[in-house]
């Protein structure tokens, strides 16, 4: 066995939704490379998952690639639509809604305080990667959490413009067994997660965060 290897990583200049497409294509063409035989989709709205099933789904060549759809939990501001979550139970996709396990529960009076402080932390830190890369970690928490996914299975999990191999974990073995093996894709710019901005000159600035960013999700 040799001691290194070489495999690119792609680099996108804008975070978010325009670069789902090329995402999905990157993440089914690393899993058939790398044998991966399960790619976990973090969804917002479920157009990740369609295009996953039908565009790549169908082709013989991925044939013996499963999805999972993993989202936010129901009564969330982006809760998935009734018809959605149906569209994938027709699929037999399976579908995690459940609470991410970096968000904090928030106490009925703020002064009182916020519990799980300390994980919604360690979603932040993990922005230092792109914007999303905390929804892919938290994706397959999730997913193993829920048993669909094995502790100890190697998986790709994706948003819309992160894509990455892992070797999964339950959220309980976050720091003792969860391993980030590559970065097949990320954004270099992070212009929604950290406002930059890229001048004609390539010149990359940023601007003063609001209090509370906004997330990224697939769509």
């Amino acid at each position: 066995m040799s001691d290194s290897f070489d495999y690119s990583t792609t680099y996108f200049c804008q975070e978010g939704k325009p670069n789902l497409h090329a995402c999905l294509r990157i993440a089914f063409e690393a899993a058939k490379k790398h044998e991966v035989q399960k790619i976990v989709i973090f969804t917002g709205a479920g157009e990740g998952i369609r295009a996953a099933s039908e565009d790549y789904l169908s082709q013989e060549q991925y044939a013996g690639i499963g999805i999972v759809a993993v989202t936010f939990p129901h009564g969330h501001k982006y809760d998935i639509s009734e018809d959605d979550s149906n569209w994938i139970a027709s699929q037999h996709i399976p579908l995690v809604r459940a609470h991410l396990p970096f968000d904090p529960i928030k106490a009925q009076y703020q002064s009182y305080g916020i519990l799980g402080h300390d994980l919604s932390l360690l979603g932040n830190l993990l922005t230092i990667f792109g914007g999303s890369m905390s929804l892919c970690v938290q994706a397959v928490l999730m997913a193993c959490d829920a048993g669909i996914v094995r502790k100890g299975e190697h998986v790709i999990s994706l948003t819309s413009d992160t894509a990455i191999l892992v070797r999964s974990a339950p959220t309980s073995h976050l720091l003792t067994d969860f391993i980030v093996r590559e970065i097949f894709c990320k954004s270099v710019v992070m212009d929604i997660s950290k406002k930059e901005m890229i001048e004609p000159t390539t010149t990359v600035e940023t601007k003063e965060l609001d209090a509370n960013p906004p997330k990224l999700i697939e769509g």
